[in-house]
């Protein structure tokens, strides 16, 4: 196929989205070879892909437990029929100190 303006042939690219430039350090080149075996066959870029987006939703998993954590003690501790001690916590100031 032949670019009508130019009389040049087209060449075609695999995609148009944007491509993020990696440097393959040390650090890189040691996670990409922990998990080689996982990854059979694919080339290096489709695996570091891979990678990022399995990381993204972990860290995302993680934030969401966190969340979820939080929302769980904030509710004990303000419930007033829940096991805490609120006496324990109101006195550990003063009994903390005294041996």
């Amino acid at each position: 196929m032949r670019d009508l303006r130019s009389y040049t042939p087209v060449q075609h690219v695999p995609t148009k989205l944007p491509r993020i430039a990696v440097t393959k350090d040390a650090e890189l080149a040691a996670a990409l070879a922990a998990v080689r075996g996982q990854f059979e066959g694919v080339a290096e870029a489709r695996i570091v892909r891979d990678l990022a987006i399995r990381g993204a939703e972990a860290l995302a998993a993680d934030e969401a437990r966190r969340l979820e954590l939080t929302e769980r003690l904030i509710a004990w501790s303000t419930d007033p029929n829940s096991s805490m001690d609120r006496e324990a916590l109101r006195t550990v100031r003063d009994t903390a100190w005294r041996h």
